[in-house]
């Protein structure tokens, strides 16, 4: 019988990413779905001058954009390539979406877009640039080399405990963030789930936000596949705890090498997930540990009440035993000290260090970066703030220093989101190199005259400003020769002080 159970998880990896089912439930999913942007609440607190995270354009993508062959991954409406930044070199992935292929579709690409935008968080897709055209939606984000957990999953069969519980860990951490804010995914399975690269330790990134709904909706249409739906879906009526039980499953699927509830069919598995209990078969679950079972059965406890919650899981002792972050003394003097040392002297400067950082730093010499920010966010948030900043300091700094600077450092609301403390935290000696200064100008000198003008500087940045005068005077706070205009020159030396300071 086990055997078989292996078998038709093999033979049904071949369907259960088929277009056809997600076209399915598309229609019912929409209703719901639809204006979901406006429901989502606005994460990001933006300063006076904050960097536009999403830059919106209209025209084809291939003016700036070369495409890689063959595309990497393919739907009914849509594919996926590698493309790289004709200025900037940096490979990133797109996905193309046909438009006007239907109704539902249009909103879904609109609506995964807009929440997209908002979303902050280490271990959550992100997305860099939009464009449209006449014929297709062009959605840029990150390239992850990994690919998706589910090609892991066929290539390991098993993973150790450490190695899931990694993998779940910041899942979990992702998944909280996203319920924080008042976003269920309810998509999550291995497909949706990226690895950024190829590696024992490489961050998962959790993706495809197209069927995601706000937690305070009524949420009672059909989504995911068959082996990752919660009971409760069939009842037409459910919450956002259906992201736990997806995430016990893929646990359970990574400890062992197939599903909890499978089946010959959808109906057969649907039949399963709502009958079957719950069994770990001697011969494949010998070498795991009590701890990994009992924290399935947590995971997958069919009744949504009674359902382990995503702070008991991210404190569970299964996960608090088998993944530890390592973060020596000597990153955390380093990373903090920088956080101390950070202080721009214009708006223009900060927003223009933060578009060095999103745009034009690697995955690689962010990740250090990346490790702390988790570090010290222990209350698994997304964001760090006064007492987790002060709890972090008091292990380098004296208690004079630490009240001093952490007053300072979280000044404006009391917290740090993960790309304000990438912009503060990173080694601005080693990013601020000639190279990336020239090519950050480069992008906000969209019309490549030379020169940044008001009109360019208002494009690539969004702020709460209105009217001519302030952006004259953040122009002028910058403008050595008062010209109305920024030169390459003026640009590198106002980023170069960032050094000096």
């Amino acid at each position: 019988m086990l055997m078989a159970f292996k078998i038709d998880y093999k033979i049904l990896n071949k369907h259960y990413y088929q277009e056809s089912m997600a076209r399915e439930n598309l229609n019912k999913s929409i209703k719901e779905n639809k204006n979901v942007k406006d429901q989502v609440i606005k994460i990001e607190k933006p300063s006076v001058l904050a960097l536009n995270l999403l830059i919106k354009k209209k025209g084809r993508v291939s003016t700036e954009y070369q495409f890689l062959t063959p595309p990497i991954g393919k739907g009914q409406y849509s594919e996926i390539r590698k493309v790289i930044n004709k200025k900037t070199g940096i490979m990133r992935a797109v996905k193309i979406v046909q438009k006007n292929a239907s109704e539902k579709e249009e909103e879904r690409v609109t609506s995964e877009v807009n929440i997209l935008e908002k979303l902050d968080h280490p271990n959550i897709l992100k997305i860099n640039e939009y464009y449209s055209d006449d014929r297709f939606h062009y959605i840029i984000t990150d390239y992850y080399s990994g690919g998706e957990l589910f090609s892991k999953i066929q290539e390991k069969k098993t993973f150790s405990e450490a190695q899931a519980a990694r993998i779940i860990r910041q899942l979990l951490y992702a998944l909280n963030y996203c319920h924080i804010h008042g976003i269920a995914h309810r998509e999550i399975r291995p497909e949706n789930i990226m690895l950024e690269r190829s590696s024992e330790f490489a961050s998962a990134i959790l993706i495809d936000f197209g069927m995601c709904q706000k937690i305070s909706h009524k949420m009672h249409s059909s989504v995911n596949h068959p082996f990752y739906q919660a009971p409760e879906i069939y009842q037409k009526k459910y919450n956002e705890s259906v992201d736990i039980w997806a995430i016990g499953v893929i646990t359970y699927i990574l400890l062992c090498g197939y599903p909890p509830f499978g089946g010959e069919s959808n109906r057969k598995i649907i039949d399963n997930v709502l009958k079957k209990p719950l069994v770990f078969d001697e011969q494949d679950w010998n070498k795991n540990s009590i701890q990994s079972k009992e924290f399935i059965k947590k995971m997958l406890n069919k009744d949504p009440s009674q359902r382990m919650t995503i702070e008991q899981a991210l404190n569970d002792p299964w996960i608090v035993k088998n993944f530890e972050l390592q973060v020596s003394d000597s990153q955390l003097r380093r990373v903090l000290t920088n956080l101390i040392n950070y202080n721009s002297q214009s708006k223009l400067q900060e927003a223009t260090l933060k578009l060095i950082v999103l745009y034009l730093a690697s995955r690689e010499e962010l990740s250090e970066l990346r490790e702390v920010f988790t570090y010290i966010d222990q209350k698994n948030d997304g964001y760090i703030d006064v007492e987790e900043l002060q709890t972090a300091m008091l292990k380098i700094f004296d208690v004079e220093t630490t009240e001093m600077q952490t007053n300072k450092i979280c000044a404006e609301d009391g917290t740090i989101s993960y790309s304000q403390f990438l912009a503060q935290a990173i080694d601005k000696q080693a990013i601020l190199q000639k190279s990336k200064i020239e090519t950050a100008f480069k992008l906000i000198d969209r019309n490549a005259s030379g020169n940044i003008n008001v009109e360019e500087l208002c494009e690539a940045f969004k702020c709460n400003l209105a009217g001519n005068d302030q952006w004259i005077e953040i122009m002028n706070e910058v403008d050595a020769n008062h010209d109305g205009a920024l030169s390459l020159v003026e640009f590198t030396n106002m980023m170069k002080k960032l050094i000096q300071s």
